[in-house]
């Protein structure tokens, strides 16, 4: 394992925590505006993109403790745009995970870093899916009118994420996590490591 984090490494990490938060939020809001059922779906997709940024962090900055800042920084900002606060608690337990399960090893490689990345993807589903309510920690649709959201549309989300499709929208959070994460460590081997930017194994 390299050094411990110093502030060149916490300046890009912020940096590029904040564009994929931003990718998030654009995904997020146009899947929740064409309706409930595209919406459960938007972590999977968003992760496709942000694995291409991931990637491209994780490659920067070989370390452990950076799923748990990222994942932090992320959930701040949620908090701050009013999002349900149980989003953010299940991203701060993923990056947690990725950290010290997957990432706390003597070395970071392509494999971990993929390995890591989808495992957070899945998670991040799981707690966007909204059959999360039925958790101690999600409590959110009984009738939480704080979230400006209205019931019609969070009974809706209530109703699509029933039966099976917990399992289908997390694995299609996995899958979006592992298809981010292959396209990511393309670019980089194209781009960034043919270039001599980076080096990992």
């Amino acid at each position: 394992m390299k050094q411990k984090l110093n502030a060149k490494d916490f300046i890009l990490i912020g940096i590029l925590t904040a564009l994929m938060w931003i990718i998030c939020m654009i995904i997020s809001t146009i899947m929740s505006v064409a309706g409930p059922v595209t919406n459960v779906f938007y972590p999977s997709v968003v992760a496709i993109p942000n694995g291409i940024v991931m990637m491209l962090l994780l490659a920067k900055v070989p370390k452990k403790g950076v799923f748990t800042i990222c994942a932090a920084i992320q959930a701040i900002l949620f908090l701050l745009v009013g999002a349900f606060w149980f989003i953010p608690i299940g991203l701060v337990i993923g990056g947690v995970i990725c950290d010290f399960l997957i990432m706390g090893r003597n070395e970071i490689t392509m494999k971990s870093m993929m390995i890591a990345y989808t495992i957070f993807s899945g998670i991040f589903a799981f707690w966007c899916n909204c059959r999360a309510y039925e958790l101690p920690a999600g409590r959110f649709c009984r009738g939480d009118g704080k979230n400006n959201i209205a019931q019609e549309y969070i009974d809706g989300m209530i109703s699509i994420t029933s039966g099976f499709m917990p399992v289908v929208i997390i694995v299609a959070g996995l899958l979006g996590g592992l298809i981010g994460g292959y396209i990511g460590q393309k670019a980089l081997k194209k781009h960034f490591i043919k270039a001599g930017l980076v080096s990992v194994k």
